[in-house]
């Protein structure tokens, strides 16, 4: 424990300190969650260039054309991927030293990105016992789908049930019911279970509201009644790139090419 606690306070010592003289301020939590963040996606890309570096290589191309799936498995081998474990156990170790909301974030990125279905679980246990207030399970909740596997479907189910029971947060909620509509859904599910998931996921667009996931729940069906071949396609209201405001209608029996785009 001695230990742990050291390492903790080493590596918030120098987020302590850049938090004192950076521009931005951040909370030491948040300076942490961010540290870990940029430290992940620093290992991704050293890994991205390494991989496409091995790909354009001799031995590699040569394994390719000799289809020795063997050796381009060996060749692939030496590659050192990113090690998402430690850099969980690190943020689970950190949060160790916040409570409430900060705990809970830095919980939630471990379990997102750490990949283990050990520590998932390990991150869930600590939730139940003392978090599931927390409105910072909604981050985690946004990506419901790294529960799914480590906690098998009757834990998954019995973590959505207790935020669902009691979490104060009404978002928090909606996500719970969403991912329990997803899990009667699937490929081959009955009429019975389809009408069940129905029901859960019109809980959770009730409750989400103006929240982005209300949107994605009313996706599908907006999909299915209003853009199929041969339906009118739903006017669209902008402005174009010299700022003149313009909708779809105007163009009505002309032939229109619509290119979405955007950042994220």
């Amino acid at each position: 424990m001695r230990l742990i606690t050291t390492c903790t306070a080493a590596l918030l010592l120098p987020v302590l300190l850049a938090a004192q003289d950076g521009a931005k301020q951040q909370s030491p939590a948040e300076a942490l969650h961010a540290k870990f963040s940029a430290e992940l996606a620093k290992q991704n890309s050293a890994y991205r260039a390494a991989s496409s570096k091995l790909r354009g290589s001799d031995a590699y191309k040569q394994a390719v054309a000799d289809k020795d799936r063997g050796k381009m498995t060996e060749l692939r081998s030496s590659l050192k991927r990113p090690d998402t474990k430690a850099l969980a156990r690190k943020a689970m170790d950190a949060a160790g030293q916040f409570e409430g909301d900060d705990a809970v974030k830095l919980l939630g990125w471990a379990a997102i990105n750490g990949r283990d279905p050990e520590i998932v679980k390990t991150v869930v246990a600590q939730l139940q016992e003392k978090h599931m207030k927390s409105a910072a399970l909604i981050d985690l909740l946004e990506k419901g789908r790294v529960l799914s596997r480590p906690l098998g479907a009757e834990g998954a189910n019995a973590f959505l049930s207790q935020v669902i029971e009691e979490s104060p947060h009404d978002v928090a909620k909606a996500w719970a019911f969403y991912w329990k509509s997803v899990a009667f859904t699937g490929r081959g599910a009955s009429d019975d279970q389809l009408a069940k998931g129905a029901e859960l996921a019109q809980q959770a667009e009730k409750l989400a509201g103006n929240h982005w996931l209300a949107d994605k729940i009313r996706g599908p069906k907006f999909k299915a009644e209003k853009l199929q071949i041969g339906l009118v396609a739903p006017n669209i209201v902008g402005e174009d790139i010299d700022g003149v405001k313009f909708q779809l209608e105007d163009y009505r029996g002309k032939v229109v090419v619509l290119d979405f785009w955007g950042f994220w």
